[in-house]
C-alpha cells in the first residue's frame, strides 16, 4: 500500500478527499494521531488510515463527523462523498437516484426488494449475485445503499406504495436466514404510516423489469424502468403517463395490503437456515 507521501491528490476524488483529511488532521498538531481522530468520530485509527490513503472513502455520516472534529467547513467532505456516490451508480440511474431522495411519493413495482427497504445482508447477497460489478467494492456499495435509507427516517419521509413480485420473496437469495430477516424487515417497515406493501401473486402476468414512479416536490413527476444492466429515467409527461397505466394494472392485480402481509408472514416461515 502506498505511504501518505506517495498519494497524488489530483489522481482521484478518493485521494483528494483523503489528502484533505490528512492535512486537516496534521494541522491540528502532533497529538492528533489517526487513532485519536478515530476515537473522536467513534471509529478506529485503521479506518482513518484507509480514508487518508484514499482506499476506502467515508460515508456521509463519517464525513460529517470528520468535518466537525477536524474543523473543516460544512460540506467540505460530504459534497465529495456525494460525488463519489453518484460515480458508483450506473450512468443511466444517476438522475433517478437523485430524484428519489427528493421525492414526496414513490410508487414502485419491483422484481427484487427495493433498495430503500433492503437489509444489509440482502443487499450484499444481491450484489454478490452480480448486480454490483467489482466484488471488491461490495462493502462500499452496501454502506452507501443503507445510507440512502435515512431518507425514510427524516421529518417528512416520502409516501411509499410498493408492489412486490411474489417471486422475489420466495427466491432464496443469500440463504434462509437472510430472506427471513429481509421479509421480517419489510413487515416492520409496513407498520410505518407512510409505507404500504402489496404482493403481486405468482399467478399474475410476469413483468420483465422494475418500474418506479416519483412525485417531486413541485408537483413534477418522473418514471424509472430497469431491467438487467439497463435502465431509463424520464420526466416526459406522456411517457410518465404510459408507465402510470402499467403500474395501475400491476397494482390492480396485486393482493390487498392485509392479504399481502399475511402472505409475507407465511413465506417468511418457509425460509429455513
Amino acid at each position: 500500500m502506498p505511504g501518505a507521501k506517495e498519494l497524488d491528490p489530483g489522481e482521484s476524488i478518493e485521494q483528494y478527499l483523503g489528502n484533505a483529511v490528512r492535512e486537516a488532521r496534521l494541522a491540528l498538531g502532533r497529538d492528533w494521531t489517526q487513532a485519536v481522530v478515530g476515537a473522536k468520530v467513534f471509529s478506529s485509527g485503521s479506518r482513518i488510515s484507509e480514508v487518508e490513503r484514499g482506499e476506502d472513502p467515508p460515508d456521509r455520516e463519517l464525513a460529517r463527523k470528520l468535518e466537525i472534529v477536524l474543523g473543516l467547513p460544512p460540506g467540505t467532505l460530504v459534497n465529495l462523498v456525494k460525488i463519489l456516490t453518484e460515480q458508483n451508480v450506473r450512468d443511466y440511474a444517476k438522475t433517478y437516484m437523485r430524484r428519489q431522495l427528493e421525492a414526496t411519493a414513490i410508487h414502485e413495482f419491483s422484481i427484487v426488494v427495493p433498495g430503500l427497504l433492503q437489509t444489509a445482508d440482502y443487499a450484499r447477497a444481491a450484489m454478490e449475485a452480480g448486480l454490483a460489478g467489482d466484488a471488491g467494492q461490495i462493502g462500499d456499495f452496501v454502506r452507501r445503499r443503507l445510507e440512502r435509507q435515512t431518507v425514510l427516517d427524516g421529518p417528512e419521509p416520502p409516501w411509499m406504495v410498493i408492489v412486490l413480485d411474489e417471486a422475489c420473496l420466495r427466491r432464496d437469495l443469500g440463504g434462509g436466514r437472510v430472506m427471513r430477516e429481509q421479509i421480517e424487515h419489510l413487515l416492520a417497515m409496513s407498520d410505518r404510516p407512510n409505507v404500504n406493501l402489496q404482493v403481486l401473486p405468482l399467478r399474475g402476468s410476469p413483468v420483465a423489469g422494475s418500474l418506479a414512479l416519483l412525485t417531486l416536490p413541485r408537483g413534477g413527476r418522473g418514471a424509472y424502468t430497469e431491467g438487467f444492466n439497463t435502465g431509463n429515467y424520464t420526466e416526459d409527461p406522456a411517457e410518465v403517463m404510459q408507465f402510470q397505466r402499467v403500474y395501475d394494472l400491476l397494482q390492480q392485480g396485486a393482493l390487498g395490503v392485509r392479504a399481502s402481509l399475511e402472505l409475507m408472514r407465511a413465506i417468511a416461515k418457509e425460509h429455513h437456515e
